[in-house]
């Protein structure tokens, strides 16, 4: 059963009833003199009745609303394992025409602006039945071209997280019937990972470009362990602290399951459990467990509170998405309309702009949506994999037409060096298969990681698979090793579980570059003490004396060169930028180029002086 998927109506196919884990009559020790399946389908009636009637959910043909919404997301934190970020609020427009099979989201954010103040940023996203479109220059605003196609996998992942935010979709999807099935109890009731407060907090409300400083919300435990470190000094702004932040969330977002009416049902991903209160029929929370990268399986988790009727029918105001039981989606809804009359010209596609839907992308983003949506432009198909040559022994590698980060590969004389997988296992996994068609007697003996955030990090597994030894900073070596030796997966197995093997972990201590040696390309990794992470390294090629230098503001600058753009006198220079020359500068590097993990241009160390000094 494929429950997000697209076709003749928003959803090709139905919910099915697994288990009925409270009867609505009374329980005795006697077997029920009515079957399961009578059973269930007199709670999903009584579900429909609370959200409006029958009659009424078989006329709602479309709604149209507004969603502010905040998200949070895992993998940008301060420290590796530790930290949600805060993003933008977006401001949106939902307008769904079930009728005519057609969705579009409008989405405002405003995100800070490089010289102080805000930037607006404007996405359009369009699904009509199979096809969809988007409108969106992208986070940098670089792409040339706004108008595209939307990727099936954001196209999957959005088609699926509209639908877990919307009950009156699932109940209007709910049959009942021949397609209601019985079930033992153990289904549907594993509970996924947990983050516990350590790992949600401190929460970054807001980071300055700039300066890189961030505003944070924190425990008290963890502002008297972090107080008087350096890179306390250098990272924070502002703090708050709210010690019970997450076990409000979790309070809040809290039932009594006795409660509730209970149901499993069957989904392509992992069985979906339904809490529907005894006394009123609303449908109150949902229950899932999608795969993360990095922590395998978590759980999903959606409540709907602070129900309204509007014409007949009753919608949640409020929607709360828990990821791993913290703040994923917080969503505050109005200006509600239902069976509106739609202005068609919201529903016109792009000109010349033709879908492509790939149904195995789209499979596997329904099992990693969150995932996705939290670093869209990693994808997580299999890719086709580019090269830009840098010297006959040293190529960047890139999943086309971008990914968002650039891999670097050494060849040395006897093995390869891998230099950032990005986030997507996949891009990894052919990267390898690749490399050993290219170098078939040379195999992948390092994978160097420049710092923890998921989109330089997230991608290590395949790498360990097959053998490669993970060189990172020493602080965060506990963090990689909880993130290879996690559970296997019961919603997607990776190169990882098909293949166990034991990560060799390196670390890079604070005070002591990691040298490789080799005959031809001898290779440095040096820790770096900044604001950013506190788990910075860079990679330095000796011989042509090239510098990788992930988040360290060389992609930022070759930006800058490529448009001609120079940095204003009264802007100050990002703080990453003056990092990278003061770590230069502190163990005598003779620099001659760099590249960083977000552009595949080659800037010269020049570049880099005259930028910060101009």
């Amino acid at each position: 059963m494929k429950m997000y998927k697209n076709s003749n109506s928003l959803y090709s196919s139905v919910l099915y009833v697994l288990l009925i884990a409270v009867s609505v009559s009374s329980c005795t020790d006697q077997e029920p003199e009515q079957p399961v399946v009578k059973q269930g389908h007199e709670i999903v009636t009584f579900a429909r009745a609370a959200m409006g009637g029958e009659d009424a959910l078989q006329q709602l043909t479309g709604l149209s609303f507004r969603s502010d919404r905040d998200y949070y997301i895992m993998g940008q934190g301060p420290e590796p394992g530790h930290g949600l970020m805060r993003l933008a609020r977006a401001e949106m427009t939902v307008q769904r025409d079930t009728k005519g099979d057609r969705l579009r989201l409008d989405t405002v954010t405003r995100n800070p602006a490089r010289g102080g103040g805000y930037t607006e940023r404007k996405s359009h996203e369009l699904i009509i039945g199979e096809n969809g479109y988007l409108h969106d220059a992208g986070f940098l605003g670089l792409l040339k071209d706004a108008d595209r196609a939307l990727p099936a996998d954001r196209m999957a992942a959005t088609l699926k997280t509209e639908f877990l935010l919307n009950p009156h979709l699932i109940l209007q999807e709910l049959i009942d019937g021949e397609s209601i099935l019985a079930s033992d109890q153990s289904s549907g009731t594993v509970q996924g990972r947990l983050f516990n407060v350590e790992e949600a907090m401190p929460v970054t409300l807001d980071r300055v470009r700039q300066t890189g400083k961030r505003t944070l919300l924190a425990t008290q435990v963890w502002l008297d362990r972090s107080s008087g470190t350096p890179f306390h000094e250098r990272m924070v702004e502002k703090i708050e602290i709210d010690s019970d932040w997450l076990k409000n969330w979790r309070a809040e977002t809290a039932i009594d399951p006795d409660a509730h009416y209970v149901l499993v049902v069957d989904d392509e991903v992992y069985p979906i459990t339904l809490y529907i209160n005894k006394q009123s029929g609303q449908l109150v929370k949902l229950h899932t467990l999608e795969w993360d990268v990095v922590y395998g399986d978590v759980s999903l988790d959606v409540n709907y509170l602070d129900w309204q009727v509007k014409d007949g029918v009753s919608f949640p105001q409020r929607v709360l998405m828990s990821y791993g039981g913290a703040p994923r989606i917080e969503v505050s809804r109005s200006e509600l309309k239902v069976n509106p009359e739609f202005d068609e010209i919201f529903f016109t596609p792009p000109e010349n702009i033709a879908y492509v839907h790939d149904e195995e992308v789209a499979e596997r983003t329904r099992k990693l949506s969150q995932s996705l949506l939290m670093f869209g432009f990693a994808g997580v198909g299999r890719p086709t994999i580019e090269s830009i040559e840098l010297s006959p022994q040293i190529q960047l590698l890139y999943a086309a037409p971008k990914d968002g980060v650039f891999t670097m590969v050494i060849e040395q004389e006897n093995s390869l060096i891998v230099v950032e997988p990005g986030q997507n296992d996949l891009k990894g996994e052919v990267i390898i298969d690749r490399l050993a068609s290219e170098y078939p007697d040379k195999p992948i003996s390092h994978l160097i990681v420049s710092h923890h955030h998921n989109d330089h990090a997230a991608g290590i597994r395949p790498y360990i698979a097959a053998g490669a030894e993970l060189v990172v900073h020493d602080t965060a070596v506990d963090f990689f090793k909880e993130q290879t030796s996690r559970p296997q997966s019961r919603v997607l197995k990776d190169a990882l579980d098909r293949q166990p093997t034991e990560a060799i972990i390196v670390g890079v201590a604070a005070d002591t570059p990691l040298r490789i040696e080799d005959a031809q390309l001898p290779v440095v990794i040096y820790p770096l003490a900044m604001g950013h992470v506190p788990d910075m390294v860079f990679v330095f090629v000796e011989g042509p004396d090239l510098l990788y230098g992930g988040d360290l503001y060389i992609s930022g600058l070759a930006r800058d060169l490529r448009s001609g753009k120079k940095r204003p006198a009264d802007i100050l220079p990002f703080h990453a930028a003056k990092s990278l020359d003061e770590g230069i500068r502190q163990y005598g590097l003779k620099v001659s180029s760099l590249v960083g993990s977000h552009d595949q241009q080659v800037v010269v160390y020049e570049d880099l002086t005259n930028y910060l000094s101009d």
